[in-house]
């Protein structure tokens, strides 16, 4: 009985969606964003009660905590952004489109993690895609939106592929596409895999990092700011975590995948560091948060690949609404950009962070040697370091303070974290330390953030910082390199026929920007 009530449940929540995309363009305006909004809020109620009920065992849909509290999410994200729309696009003529798109695309989202099968997963997946490309075409006229949305389609045809292949190998080493049965194999604890196995992981873990738009196929997530407001928050908020939310649903296999794992350190790592690092030479606010997204991105997969599925669960949920309030809030920004320049500024001495850097390190050793601390000492590392660069910096922005007042509210920080942690580490799968190798890469990237932030704060007139500064401003000619790739692999149909002259001009105007 409750299998039936629990599937009963989940299948309605997509069909509210599907009927609510029908029935919505064809309403008065207002009436239709209020319909949108009621959807998505029973939505997020039939989502507490299915998670509320006794474990079902269902095969065809997924009831774990981190489907209840991604869907959750992103229907609490669609409520917002529905309400915020209704006046954002009051009287322009795509709106009824708008609105179709919009609820198909978390339609689409709903199907993805509740689903327990790997061919619907994969066919709701694909959907997404298609749906939010529509409505990245908003504004079909605009070339670097029409540029940005051809990138994006053909990187989204690669993740599929992947997730595809992937399919297949699973399948043919375990006779089923129900994900269930198949991660069983794996959670008993250490199992050797197979090629098969470990092949299905890199191509799990290659699809991961497509869809949450690592190096070098970022540059459509940078430049799709073309697109209305609410698509941004959409966006950066929720279909962007899709593919952290693929790795921390596959835990079990991934937890085995050393390979795999390596891989998403590598790239991952890197384009967290440098996308980190590019943010601090941007101006356009919409541009800034997009590079942010990316760094987050970047650390989001890092994280996974140390087995840390709560954390990584935890920064999915604080990264969504924290990037849903950004974008939908962006048009406050460029006023407190402008008040932030008339308030006095003060640098830090060159010596202070530099000397926090040696005390974060010394307390990190301190509570190794005690043995507080495990192999996930980076992390570690990175959130001592957070506080202490807040305090260095308390001087540089309009909400000034003391040392005492600024280490409070880093203790209060921190100890909200380590709370909410402990939470989410029992609502994620089972994570593992990382092995000493993953700690000590990741120590690695986090050292070189930090003294490249420095160089970039204190340094800002030696040759190598200019240099430096350069190519972070340029995103290191990556995006570059894979838009001539894609054009040259599949050429692009851009409003009035613009050439590669105008194509690479209109890259070189969104680096300006």
């Amino acid at each position: 009985m409750d299998t039936n009530i629990t599937d009963l449940v989940l299948i309605t929540i997509p069909l509210i969606y599907l009927i609510s995309a029908m029935l919505a363009p064809s309403r008065p305006p207002l009436s239709g964003w209020r319909l949108l909004q009621g959807a998505n809020g029973v939505v997020i109620l039939l989502t507490l009660f299915a998670a509320l009920l006794p474990e079902s065992g269902s095969r065809l849909f997924s009831t774990s905590a981190v489907s209840c509290i991604v869907l959750t999410l992103v229907a609490f994200i669609g409520v917002i952004i529905t309400g915020y729309s209704a006046q954002y696009l009051s009287g322009e003529s795509g709106e009824a489109r708008f609105q179709r798109w919009l609820q198909l695309t978390l339609g689409g989202v709903s199907v993805v993690v509740t689903s327990n099968h790997l061919v619907v997963l994969i066919i709701a997946w694909t959907g997404i895609s298609l749906s939010l490309h529509q409505l990245l075409m908003f504004y079909p006229e605009r070339k670097r939106a029409a540029l940005a949305a051809h990138k994006k389609f053909l990187f989204a045809r690669l993740a599929e592929l992947c997730l595809v292949f992937a399919a297949v190998l699973l399948y043919v080493e375990h006779h089923t596409f129900f994900i269930s049965e198949i991660l069983s194999v794996y959670s008993a604890g250490d199992v050797e895999l197979s090629i098969s196995a470990q092949l299905a992981a890199l191509l799990i873990a290659s699809a991961a990092m497509v869809k949450c738009a690592q190096f070098p196929m970022h540059g459509w997530l940078i430049q799709v700011v073309e697109a209305p407001t609410p698509v941004s928050a959409l966006l950066h908020a929720g279909i962007i975590n899709m593919g952290g939310f693929l790795i921390i649903s596959m835990a079990p296999l991934m937890l085995q995948a050393e390979l795999a794992n390596w891989l998403l350190l590598i790239v991952a790592g890197f384009t967290f560091v440098g996308a980190a690092l590019i943010t601090m030479t941007r101006v356009s606010v919409k541009v800034l948060l997009a590079w942010s997204t990316v760094a987050q991105m970047g650390l989001m997969l890092v994280e996974c690949a140390m087995g840390q599925y709560g954390l990584a669960l935890l920064h999915l949920v604080a990264h969504s609404c924290y990037k849903a309030y950004a974008f939908l809030s962006s048009g406050s920004e460029v006023e407190n950009f402008l008040r932030d320049r008339l308030a006095p500024f003060e640098s830090p001495s060159a010596h202070v962070q530099p000397l926090f850097f040696l005390i974060a390190v010394a307390v990190l050793a301190v509570l190794i040697g005690n043995g507080l601390i495990a192999n996930d000492a980076s992390l570690w590392l990175l959130l001592f370091l957070f506080p202490l660069v807040l305090i260095s910096e308390r001087s540089s922005t309009t909400h000034r303070g003391s040392i005492l007042f600024m280490l409070g509210v880093s203790a209060g920080l921190l100890l909200a974290y380590t709370l909410q942690k402990l939470v989410f580490n029992t609502l994620a799968p089972t994570g593992a330390l990382p092995s000493p190798a993953q700690a000590l890469w990741c120590l690695l990237l986090v050292s070189v953030l930090f003294v490249t932030y420095w160089l970039l704060r204190q340094a800002g007139d030696s040759r190598l910082t200019k240099a430096l500064y350069r190519n972070l401003y340029a995103g290191f000619y990556l995006d570059e390199w894979a838009t001539r790739a894609t054009l040259a692999l599949w050429p692009a149909q851009l409003p009035q026929r613009a050439g590669k002259r105008g194509v690479y001009r209109a890259l070189e105007k969104e680096q300006l920007s």
